[in-house]
Formats: structure tokens, C-alpha cells, sequence
């Protein structure tokens, strides 16, 4: 029966695509091959690709496009790799992002969604000016286009080109005035300038149109933070940790506004929580070791020096710290020792 078939394709690709060792590309083979085999109609893989997307099921949801994209031809071949290519992005799998973007300009280059698809896969990989190519030629053949002016917005921002971008946020707005992206981008942009009551409007905006938006949240507490209001900053962290457990960035903000405010614990549990998504980063271990040792955890923070050195044996903030704590527990001989490493470090930098 259909239905069997439906279901022992479905439990197949979430037990393929959980694995450590995923390979998409085979787990796209296979359900090609099963679907044939099965007489399953690409509506139907269709459906399943919407149910899947609906449960926030996106490697399934992927591995079910691209199958359609490999069924399908012309303006429906096109449109499931759009589809993929987006799904791609969302996952960080960017190479297969690349690739369904590429595919889709090979049969059409005047593609809008797959250039500034491209652009953003550029954009993301820090390839400023090769993602900046891909939105101009997409602006090129549809200035309307919003998405892309607020990737390009987004693009000139980071690369400090101000005036154009907020004239591209302008046009953007302009076109669509409903559209959070902006919004948040165009907020972003003003509060650089310092421009913060006007940064607040965009934010606010931006907010009333999506309520739970990770970005315009964790930029709106930021602003909040700077303006002296740590109790609606924190409402607004809370929201985008919510939305968005696995961005680092609120956790660390986070983590500072409840340390400063003296919520040590809170702090801490943000603190590892950062460190769990970005346990690389040498100035969040050095930070958290900071804190420790301010409130008389020197074992704990000692074990963050230790990681943060490992991670850069030279790391200036790191060793004065490391050093400072080593005096406090009265080993001065390790303590200068460091000191001295650290002071090499800071006249080399």
C-alpha cells in the first residue's frame, strides 16, 4: 500500500539523516530510487517536504526537495532547487547551498532568488566582494527585488559603506514598509551613528511586525543597555534566547548584563552556554575566567585561563589575567613568570 510506502520512506530518511556521518547526497540517491521503486508521485514527495518543513524538520525537508529537484524539469526543477538552496542556507551546509544556486543560473542566469541566494552564501563565507557581485546583478535585473536590497543593505553596512546603505534600506522600506528585515537593518545602521531614538522606532517596528525576531531583539536590549534600561534589555534577550537558543551572542550579552547587575549564577549559565556553541573563542573563556576569579572561583577560572592558552598560548588578556590570579594564590614565581610572557605578547602586538 501507498501509505506503508510513505511511511517506511519517512522513518528511512530521519534515521539517515540523524546519523554523525551524514551523506546527503546518497540519502537523496536513495530516495529517488525508493520513490520510483514505490511508485511514489512527486506530489507526494512534495507534501512531505511541506510536513517536514512545517516540524522544523529541515535536513529532511532538504534531502526531500533535492529529490524533487532531480524528478522534476524546467520552471518546477527550478523552483525545488531554489527551495533546497534556501533549506541548504538555513542548515549552514553551504557548499550544497553553493551548488543548487549555481545549478539553477546554469539554466537561467537571470535568476533574482538564486543570485542573492548566492550573494548571501558569499556574503556568510566572508567573500564581500564576490557576494557584492551577485546582488548588483540581481538589482540589475530587479531593483524591486527586496529580499536582495536587504542583503546588499546588510553587505554595505559590514563593510562600512554608510550612505549606501541606508539608501538601499530607504528602498527597501519604500517598497515594502511591512518588512522586518529592514527594519532591523536600518535600526542597526542608526544605532552606529548614534542616532538612538531613531534606532529605537526601527527596532520597535521591526518588533510589532515579528515579535519574536532574534536579530531586533538582541540588537533593540543592546541599544537598551546603552541607554541605561537593563530591565527591558533583559526582556528582550530572554525573547531572542528563545527564539533562538543556539545564537551564542545573546547568551553572552546576556551573561554580562547579569554579572554586572550581580546575578552571578545567571551569568555563569550564560556564560557556558556561549562557551558551548563557540568553544573557540579565546576572549569568552578569558572573559568568564574574569568573572570566576572576581567572585573567588579560582579553580573554575584557572581552568578557563588554562583552556583560553591553549587555544592561543599568546593571548595578551589571558596571560595578565592568568597571572594576576596566580598571584592571588600566592605563587609568584608562576605569576612573573607569566607576567613576563605576557608583557613579550603585548610588545609584540
Amino acid at each position: 500500500m501507498e501509505i506503508d510506502a510513505v511511511d517506511e520512506l519517512v522513518f528511512s530518511v530521519i534515521e539517515q539523516v540523524a546519523a554523525d556521518n551524514c551523506d546527503f547526497d546518497k540519502v537523496i540517491e536513495f530516495v529517488v530510487s525508493f520513490s520510483d521503486e514505490h511508485s511514489l508521485s512527486q506530489e507526494i514527495l512534495l507534501k512531505l517536504s511541506s510536513i517536514f518543513n512545517k516540524d522544523a524538520m529541515y535536513r529532511e525537508k532538504y534531502v526531500i526537495i533535492r529529490a524533487c529537484a532531480s524528478l522534476f524539469s524546467g520552471k518546477a526543477r527550478e523552483d525545488a532547487l531554489m527551495e533546497a538552496g534556501k533549506t541548504a542556507f538555513l542548515l549552514g551546509l553551504d557548499e550544497l547551498a553553493v551548488r543548487e544556486f549555481k545549478e539553477i543560473l546554469q539554466q537561467n542566469s537571470q535568476n533574482v532568488e538564486a543570485l542573492c541566494g548566492y550573494g548571501a552564501v558569499l556574503a556568510t563565507e566572508g567573500k564581500n566582494e564576490a557576494a557584492r557581485v551577485q546582488y548588483e546583478k540581481a538589482l540589475g535585473f530587479n531593483p524591486f527585488h527586496v529580499d536582495t536590497l536587504c542583503n546588499y543593505g546588510c553587505l554595505l553596512y559590514g563593510l562600512n559603506k554608510m550612505d549606501e546603505a541606508e539608501e538601499v534600506y530607504s528602498r527597501a522600506l519604500i517598497l515594502d514598509r511591512d518588512n522586518v528585515s529592514a527594519h532591523c537593518g536600518y535600526g542597526i545602521l542608526l544605532s552606529k551613528r548614534g542616532q538612538k531614538t531613531k534606532a529605537s522606532y526601527y527596532y520597535t517596528r521591526a518588533l510589532e511586525l515579528d515579535p519574536g525576531h532574534v536579530e531586533s531583539n538582541f540588537r533593540y536590549a543592546r541599544l537598551l543597555e546603552e541607554k541605561g534600561e537593563p530591565l527591558d534589555a533583559e526582556k528582550h534577550y530572554i525573547v531572542a534566547l528563545k527564539a533562538d537558543p543556539d545564537d551564542p551572542r545573546p547568551h553572552l550579552f546576556y551573561a554580562r548584563l547579569l554579572a554586572e547587575n550581580g546575578f552571578i549564577h545567571g551569568a555563569r549559565v550564560h556564560f557556558r552556554c556561549a562557551l558551548k556553541l563557540i568553544p573557540e573563542d579565546v576572549e569568552v573563556h578569558c572573559e568568564y575566567a574574569r568573572l570566576l576569579a572576581r567572585f573567588g572561583h579560582r579553580h573554575e577560572a584557572e581552568v578557563q585561563y588554562k583552556k583560553a592558552l591553549e587555544l592561543d598560548p599568546r593571548h595578551f588578556g589571558t596571560l595578565n589575567g592568568y597571572a594576576e590570579l596566580l598571584k592571588e594564590k600566592g605563587q609568584y614565581a608562576a605569576a612573573e613568570e607569566i607576567y613576563r610572557q605576557a608583557e613579550f605578547s603585548k610588545r609584540s602586538a
